[in-house]
């Protein structure tokens, strides 16, 4: 063996040589080894190296961290984001055509049909449009849990100045994190690797091509066909030792959409838009959890991500949850077949209660979604704990022209599809984050501040006070909501110390629960 080491050139940058990271004590180092430590050295590399038990292991160096607050992060809400979002949850339930050129293409008008964006499949090498059966295969063969990269690619693209531009790196460490894989015990570290592997690769397999109209002072434009996400490179990280699969590492960029809709200068001119909304951590978990359960949740979560960037308050219809979650071919079939029927409506309710349990609380429409049509798990949401009160809570319900253990009406889905959610209430750390990007957006000059008038300090009643005062004046919790006009649960939820009271209603209270 030589005294000295070959000279290897860095295939990264081409100028570095192994004296630059120090040659090693022992020069027992094979050939590939030198390149492959002065590679994870270069400064221009997305990865480095370290040393752990006397063999090399690879750890990507990413260039940011999503979720800094443990909750959230901002990401890319734009409509191409939307419908790619889309295409990975609800694959073939959606309208897919083929084209003049024989290429299977999603076609999404854009107001009111003065515009149109279209979708197409891709091979992953070349970036080709695939023709109809063979994009068809690749489209069944979509995981649904691709749509939380996507996701995450969105959230990535938000960090850059210029994505269309500029590319960004992501590890296989971070997405195991992202998606909850550090804490699965059922799948071993090749497993996982393979898994990450072919999520990641899915959402890049889009392609869009998109003829914009003119949205106020943005003009209109067209753009030829292109990656949603182009795959710049993948590495992937072995062992030298064993030559096992140790880590990957993606350097990702956005399309040219990205130049259109995620463009924070121009924007500022008026010239483009600068579109983004809150992700919440726990959506992509929830992505990961439950999409062999509750398919229908997972697309119903994904959906509504971006509706409620659009408007929190506005309204949405049953029908249209029911064909996100579960397809148009198979709403039409369950409205002509009676088993399907009930199967359907038993999956939405079920379905519901897993955006309840995240967070997301359906507020109903009392004329067209009433308690008769409310899925069993609402009404039980105001059964007291107390065993007394409970059993009043059954007296009294027993005694209603409508009880809570009446069957459900007939044609339940027929009517439930004339049914409204008037909104989803967020969770607080939800809605606040949505309020202060919304602030900061645009990093508007601040308005000259005023001097702030003092307010009188207002009396706070607690949850524990009003328990109090109500077990003492031996009133039920559904006499006291009667007495203000409001629900037993709200009575609840204030014990419960979940919600303030308004001080107009705090005199009230103190007017009915301290008079003797």
């Amino acid at each position: 063996m030589p005294d000295s080491l070959p000279t290897v050139g860095c295939t990264i940058c081409g100028s570095c040589h192994p004296n630059d990271i120090g040659a090693p004590a022992e020069r027992e180092l094979e050939f590939a080894k030198v390149r492959d430590r002065l590679i994870s050295s270069c400064v221009k590399s997305p990865c480095h190296l370290q040393t752990a038990d006397g063999g090399f292991r690879y750890y990507p160096s990413p260039d940011f961290d999503l979720f800094p607050n443990g909750r959230s992060n901002p990401f890319a809400s734009s409509l191409v984001i939307w419908e790619a979002t889309n295409i990975l949850t609800q694959g073939l339930s959606l309208s897919w055509h083929s084209d003049r050129d024989q290429k299977l293409c999603y076609r999404r008008s854009i107001k009111k049909g003065e515009g149109e964006m279209c979708f197409r499949i891709s091979d992953r090498l070349d970036c080709r449009s695939l023709t109809s059966e063979t994009a068809r295969q690749a489209i069944a063969d979509f995981d649904i849990k691709a749509a939380a990269l996507n996701l995450i690619y969105a959230a990535l693209a938000t960090h850059v100045d210029r994505p269309w531009d500029q590319p960004f790196a992501i590890d296989s460490q971070q997405i195991e994190h992202y998606l909850g894989l550090d804490r699965r015990k059922d799948l071993d570290k090749q497993a996982k690797l393979a898994l990450i592997e072919s999520l990641a690769l899915q959402p890049c397999q889009l392609t869009v091509s998109l003829d914009w109209p003119r949205q106020g002072a943005i003009g209109e434009f067209t753009l030829e066909e292109h990656p949603v996400w182009e795959l710049l490179d993948i590495n992937h990280h072995t062992d030298p030792a064993d030559g096992h699969l140790v880590g990957l590492t993606l350097m990702i960029r956005a399309g040219r959409w990205a130049e259109y809709f995620l463009n924070r200068k121009a924007a500022r001119e008026k010239t483009a838009f600068y579109q983004t909304g809150i992700l919440p951590e726990f959506i992509l978990k929830a992505i990961m959890r439950y999409w062999q359960q509750h398919e229908g949740a997972v697309r119903a979560i994904a959906w509504l991500l971006f509706k409620l960037t659009v408007g929190q308050t506005q309204p949405v219809a049953v029908s249209t949850l029911l064909r996100i979650g579960y397809g148009e071919e198979k709403v039409r079939q369950s409205l002509y077949d009676r088993d399907r029927r009930k199967k359907l409506v038993r999956t939405f309710e079920g379905d519901l209660k897993v955006l309840y349990d995240y967070g997301l609380h359906p507020i109903f429409d009392p004329v067209t979604y009433p308690p008769q049509l409310q899925p069993m798990w609402v009404k039980l949401l105001t059964l007291p704990e107390d065993g007394e009160e409970a059993l009043e809570f059954w007296m009294n319900d027993a005694q209603q022209d409508f009880s809570i253990t009446d069957p459900s009406p007939r044609y339940k889905l027929s009517q439930l599809m004339n049914a409204r959610i008037l909104q989803f209430e967020l969770p607080p750390e939800w809605g606040r984050a949505i309020a202060d990007l919304d602030s900061i957006k645009f990093h508007k000059t601040p308005r000259r501040t005023r001097t702030k008038r003092v307010k009188k300090p207002v009396s706070t009643l607690g949850g524990s006070w009003v328990l109090e005062n109500r077990k003492r004046k031996g009133w039920s919790q559904r006499k006291l909501a009667q007495s203000l006009g409001k629900s037993q649960s709200w009575v609840r939820d204030i014990e419960r110390g979940r919600i303030r009271i308004k001080p107009a209603l705090q005199e009230k209270l103190k007017q009915l629960l301290e008079r003797q």
